[in-house]
């Protein structure tokens, strides 16, 4: 994922640019785990239109604004009112990317004892790379622009939302099968034991009555299947517990007889191989 941060100050700029490797390595430890995040640097000038203000999930942004004038806090509350960042949507209120101040030192702006709704972070001068990532994601996750992923190989889980993601397509759990679909995919290709799936139930407050965790097994092994086109499972092993594996690809005989079709003693050969 790629984020943008647009940047109001020519001070502030210069210095986001210089400490910008120490950014980007920041960034990705923060990201190693989820979706790997990478920034771009733009620099913005005053006065700040609706377009810089607006926020698109796909495209996130945050804007860095440096300046010790309280004018430019008065301004931000005049474009809140404005019925211009409306535009667009007549439905919802469209998202605002989250604005986050920079003060000089002595600043007359520590005595201020509010900022408008649209800031929703300040520091001073100067700031620590792995600090300012971490100010920028908070910002971007409060407002719910930046939604936080687990991925796990070809599958991404998606936890505000419990969405389950294979490829481009996607699927939506209950809390039940978010819980055993994250536990099942961080230990792909190993049995969970039934002591563990029983453990899950109870901290999450469900039934921990077998019928009730075989039933939510079989809810996700559908759902699993059907989204990634029975390219993964869930499979019972046997006085153990359960398994979320990938299925094995069919040999060269059987991907004949999947279609019709009649192998040469070849391809038989070949098949023998395989197996």
């Amino acid at each position: 994922m790629e984020i943008t941060i647009k940047i109001l100050g020519e001070n502030l700029f210069s210095a986001i640019k210089a400490s910008k490797p120490a950014l980007d390595a920041t960034f990705f430890k923060l990201s190693r785990h989820a979706d790997p995040v990478t920034i771009t640097v733009e620099k913005i000038n005053e006065p700040l239109s609706v377009q810089d203000l607006l926020a698109d999930p796909q495209n996130p942004s945050v804007i860095l604004a440096h300046t010790d004038n309280t004018f430019f806090l008065d301004r931000l509350q005049t474009m809140e009112k404005r019925d211009a960042l409306l535009a667009g949507s007549s439905d919802s209120s469209p998202l605002v990317a989250p604005i986050i101040m920079a003060f000089s030192p002595g600043s007359p702006m520590n005595e201020l004892r509010e900022f408008p709704d649209m800031v929703s972070d300040w520091f001073f001068m100067p700031v620590a790379a792995p600090e300012l990532a971490r100010r920028v994601l908070y910002a971007l996750r409060r407002k719910c622009i930046l939604k936080s992923r687990l991925c796990f190989g070809p599958m991404t889980l998606i936890p505000d939302s419990r969405t389950l993601m294979f490829a481009t397509r996607s699927t939506v759990l209950t809390r039940s099968e978010f819980a055993l679909a994250e536990l099942f995919l961080a230990q792909l290709g190993s049995v969970i034991p039934t002591s563990d799936l029983v453990a899950l139930f109870k901290s999450t407050g469900k039934s921990t009555e077998g019928s009730n965790i075989r039933v939510t097994i079989f809810q996700l092994r559908l759902k699993l299947e059907m989204l990634t086109k029975s390219q993964y499972t869930l499979a019972s092993v046997y006085k153990q517990g359960y398994c979320m594996k990938q299925k094995p690809r069919p040999t060269v005989v059987e991907d004949y007889a999947l279609r019709s079709g009649r192998p040469t003693p070849g391809e038989y050969r070949i098949a023998a191989t395989l197996q």
